[in-house]
């Protein structure tokens, strides 16, 4: 009778019978582990390409709503954005259009530029600042309204990026003259500066003034001085500047008399009558050959530090508002332009 078989010899069979399956897995592990090795630089470059892919910009278009007008754009990792036409403005023959602002410095030379560059919806607009009045002509400006309710097409607007602009010079005489009204000064200073713009004084009666001018005289019943008496007031301040002031004014004719006693002597004075007003004469603007009148008053007060003189002149306003209406009318008939009070749009 035969025995049977025992388990250890089962279990060595059964793992005599298991290990070329075991190897084969072992060795198609390290055969997998070598392809892998094998493939990395495979695997890194595809990596790399899927972020320089993600990276890389693309360009594409976009287009307003409104009238469907396009836009490039530029698409990157941090989104979109619009791209510069104006770098293209570097690779071109020719200006798509002209634009910039030409700065002229005398009247003539403003006007003979907007007649070469206008067109016939060409606008001009003047700013009429006292203290720094200018002309702008914008030459690609909008045309009127024309069209009407129901027209499809209406006119072109122009981009108003071409122009020419006239800062009006202001004369030195204006200058000095407005600079000072109503500022007090001292005896030598007020004196010096009469004798510096003596030139400006005018010696012309009351009756060659324009209306508005001796109507405001009459009425404060002015005593014009004329140059001479002008220089005789000055040379007077200067050589009594340190004496003793005594003051009296007539009434009746609004001239104020002042007698100075010498600290030095034993009281002689001399008097020295001064008007109450004068007028001058001068261009509003630089260049400008027509002059205009100007009214002032004389002003006195005693303070602390002695005397003190000024003037005051009469609405200076509408002198400049005459001169700059005069200028602006001749801007408009030589060019034939519309000429607008204010400023145009940015």
């Amino acid at each position: 009778m035969e025995e049977p078989e025992t388990g250890e010899g089962t279990a060595e069979s059964v793992q005599e019978s298991a290990a070329p399956e075991a190897v084969a897995q072992t060795y198609s592990s390290s055969v997998h582990r070598d392809h892998l090795v094998d493939r990395t630089g495979e695997l890194l470059k595809s990596a790399i390409g899927v972020a320089e892919e993600h990276l890389r910009p693309s360009v594409g278009m976009i287009r307003d709503p409104r009238d469907n007008t396009p836009a490039h754009i530029v698409m990157g990792p941090n989104g979109a954005a619009i791209l510069d036409p104006g770098m293209f403005d570097l690779y071109r023959q020719f200006p798509l259009a002209r634009k910039g602002t030409v700065r002229l410095t005398t009247l003539d030379s403003f006007i003979a530029v907007v007649k070469r560059f206008s067109f016939d919806t060409s606008a001009i607009f003047a700013c009429d600042d006292m203290e720094k009045p200018s002309l702008t002509a914008i030459f690609d400006y909008h045309p009127a309204n024309e069209w009407g309710v129901g027209d499809e097409v209406p006119p072109m607007i122009q981009n108003g990026h071409h122009r020419a602009a006239y800062a009006f010079p202001l004369s030195p005489e204006w200058k000095a003259w407005i600079g000072m009204d109503a500022k007090p000064m001292g005896m030598v200073e007020f004196a010096r500066f009469l004798e510096d713009h003596i030139v400006d004084v005018s010696a012309d009666p009351v009756e060659a003034f324009g209306a508005a001018s001796q109507a405001f005289v009459k009425a404060n019943r002015g005593n014009l001085a004329t140059p001479t008496k002008l220089i005789e007031i000055s040379r007077g301040l200067q050589i009594y500047e340190s004496s003793v002031i005594k003051e009296a004014k007539n009434l009746s004719t609004g001239e104020a008399q002042f007698t100075f006693d010498s600290q030095h002597t034993d009281g002689d004075g001399k008097p020295l009558i001064l008007p109450n007003m004068f007028s001058i004469v001068l261009p509003v603007f630089r260049g400008a050959s027509d002059p205009f009148r100007l009214v002032a008053r004389f002003r006195y007060r005693k303070t602390g530090e002695g005397l003190k003189f000024w003037y005051e002149l009469w609405r200076p306003d509408l002198v400049f508002d005459t001169a700059f209406q005069e200028s602006i009318a001749a801007v408009g008939s030589e060019t034939e332009l519309p000429v607008y009070i204010g400023a145009p749009e940015l």
